[in-house]
């Protein structure tokens, strides 16, 4: 004869199973979050003429070269998922007289590793340290995620000018809106916390928004913008630009040309 649940004990073995499944979804989560966070793309080929590799220490990163004979240089860091490689036309034509790299992070477009934030701090400044004894002026762009990393460079080391487009304040913020009731603070590995480094940062700084950005939030970008000096700040918002399209748009490349 089965002896049925009082309503509290079918209430404690409900609560139970939810308890259980809520430290289930917590624990994917910390297992799997960098393949949450990264979206490395592959070696498209493209502008063979002008490849280059970065020998680090235990891993070697592909990238791409443009006028290496300038005096002064850009280092870009792109975004999630990007082909960097793409850029190297619009980047010319912006910029003629700078020599611009474009190395992929850790694991993406042919480059040895992993993505960590960890890796991708310890190979920004070895690239930077490396282009700061050959050029003049040294400037930094990051694009999204890559956002995170040139803020990392600018308030580790002195660049002459920095760009942030369409940035974000912290990837914590970000996941916290996206999982609310999960204890995002508690598991994340790689925070990117841009906004927590502005007070190291002197750059003057140029930050592009896209309108309609549908990645980062417009208020995650604008909290990031809040925290810079006014006098160090420009920002640019490029009507009816995407996240993913902002670089279609000429009021971008405008805003790119007239500060750098």
């Amino acid at each position: 004869m089965t002896i049925p649940f009082s309503p509290k004990q079918r209430m404690l073995r409900l609560l139970k199973m939810l308890a259980i499944g809520y430290v289930a979804i917590c624990v994917l989560l910390f297992i799997f979050q960098r393949k949450l966070i990264y979206f490395p793309v592959e070696d498209s080929g493209a502008a063979p003429g002008a490849s280059a590799f970065s020998e680090l220490e235990d891993h070697t990163l592909r990238g791409w070269v443009l006028n290496p004979a300038a005096k002064n240089a850009i280092l870009y860091y792109g975004g999630n998922g990007e082909a960097i490689e793409g850029n190297l036309s619009s980047f010319q034509n912006l910029w003629p007289n700078h020599a611009i790299f474009l190395f992929a992070y850790r694991g993406y477009g042919g480059s040895e590793g992993s993505p960590s934030e960890e890796g991708l701090y310890e190979d920004a400044l070895a690239i930077f340290d490396k282009a700061n004894e050959k050029f003049d002026k040294v400037s930094l762009v990051g694009r999204s995620l890559g956002s995170g990393v040139a803020t990392y460079v600018a308030a580790n080391r002195k660049a002459h000018k920095l760009i942030l487009i369409t940035p974000f304040d912290s990837i914590t913020a970000i996941a916290q809106q996206q999982y609310p009731i999960l204890p995002v603070k508690y598991l994340l590995l790689d925070r990117y916390d841009s906004l927590g480094r502005v007070p190291e940062i002197d750059e003057k700084t140029l930050i592009v928004m896209a309108e309609k950005d549908q990645i980062v939030p417009r208020k995650n970008s604008d909290r990031l913008a809040s925290a810079f000096k006014k006098e160090q700040l420009e920002v640019v918002i490029v009507p009816g630009a995407g996240h993913n399209d902002i670089s279609y748009y000429k009021p971008f490349h405008a805003a790119l040309k007239a500060f750098l």
